[in-house]
């Protein structure tokens, strides 16, 4: 098998805590236990780095509260990088992000192979905003191979750009790390970024109808893992609705702390409708726990409702099924048992074998590839 020397390149990574930027930690250390060799090239402030692969943090000035780049600063920085760093593949991660789009075209010019991932549900202002940016930048057209991290985020990219070649490269986990043995508690544990499209706020006024649907013996703790810029609005609304007794808040956990707060927790839930396809709620099915989440998005590709969980239309069904798997302890022994069946899509060694293929591609496209309809607006 041929071994890759990979440029993964996006504004944001770690310490910044999020599933794009522990996905691109995860995908680095994965490649670079089968051989391949993965370096990150990223914005964001920090080190040391104390990895088993290389960490580029090009210094430039940023955006407050997003961390993007605001200029065109790093740009030569990443052009240099680049082009003296003989790479085989240039894998930009997340398409709002300017550095990612910058490496795909710095890897046109530099005549390398390229490979962008799309991250986010695109649902509104996200779609606009790509079609406008593809007017004045034709970023669609570019000779990278583009794919999505579900098919509900491919299908979105294929409407925006009017390509029909945009493949799936699903998120991955080590599901085996999150099987513990269960000891269950009365506990619904949510892990998320605290941010607005994220919806922590949903689930904590959710948390006084989940209350007086129950019997007081069923009443759970509601346990919050993350942080974040609405973390702080988040702990006021608690104590505004008197909640301080029913709800913690954990702040960012090693990931075995997680493990170990998942296999003692009854209900997984994530309020968020903007979901590409959480590694949170992967991990969540590898521990054992049902899931309820909001819907229509990529969850409905990891949770099969009424077999692994439930998914919910709006907030009342999202209250109903919370109660109905909190009030039976026989209805989530039966789910956790299917949870943590067939999730051998979701591993890092079929995830790697997926990504060596894609790359592949990539290799062979270069110079060669003449998009299946060039512009959105042919298709429109």
């Amino acid at each position: 098998m041929k071994r890759y020397k990979i440029a993964i390149v996006s504004d944001s990574y770690l310490p910044k805590v999020g599933g794009l930027e522990v996905h691109m930690h995860d995908l680095a250390h994965e490649l670079t236990l089968q051989g391949h060799e993965a370096h990150i090239i990223c914005v964001t402030p920090g080190g040391p780095d104390r990895e088993i692969f290389p960490v580029h943090r090009i210094a430039a000035p940023l955006l407050p509260r997003i961390g993007y780049i605001r200029n065109g600063q790093s740009i030569p920085v990443l052009e240099e990088l680049l082009r003296s760093g003989g790479y085989d593949v240039v894998h930009s991660h997340c398409i709002f992000s300017p550095l990612g789009h910058a490496a795909a075209y710095l890897a046109k010019k530099l005549q390398l192979p390229s490979v962008f991932t799309l991250h986010s549900v695109l649902r509104g202002v996200g779609g606009v905003a790509l079609r406008a940016l593809d007017h004045l930048y034709p970023w669609s057209a570019q000779p990278t191979i583009w794919t999505g991290v579900s098919s509900f985020v491919a299908d979105e990219l294929r409407a925006v750009t009017g390509r029909r070649d945009v493949q799936i490269l699903l998120n991955a986990t080590r599901t085996e790390e999150w099987r513990l043995p269960r000891r269950e508690e009365q506990r619904v544990v949510s892990v998320l970024r605290f941010a607005r499209r994220k919806r922590p706020m949903d689930l904590i006024r959710m948390v006084p109808q989940v209350l007086r649907q129950l019997p007081r013996d069923k009443w759970p703790i509601f346990t919050l893992v993350g942080d974040g810029p609405e973390r702080a609005r988040v702990e006021r609304e608690v104590a505004r609705l008197g909640l301080a007794a029913h709800v913690e808040f954990t702040g960012i956990l090693p990931r075995p702390q997680v493990q170990k707060l998942l296999a003692r927790s009854a209900v997984f839930a994530l309020p968020s409708y903007l979901e590409a396809l959480p590694i949170a709620i992967i991990e969540a099915r590898a521990a054992g726990l049902p899931v309820v989440a909001r819907t229509p998005n990529g969850v409905a590709e990891i949770i099969e409702h009424g077999e692994h969980g439930y998914l919910a239309a709006d907030t009342g069904e999202f209250v109903k099924y919370l109660v109905r798997l909190l009030v039976s302890p026989e209805l989530r022994l039966r789910m956790s048992a299917k949870a943590q069946l067939d999730l051998e899509r979701f591993t890092w060694a079929r995830s790697i074998e997926r990504h060596v293929q894609i790359y592949a591609q990539a290799l062979q496209r270069l110079g060669t590839h003449q998009p299946e309809a060039a512009h959105y607006a042919q298709a429109a």
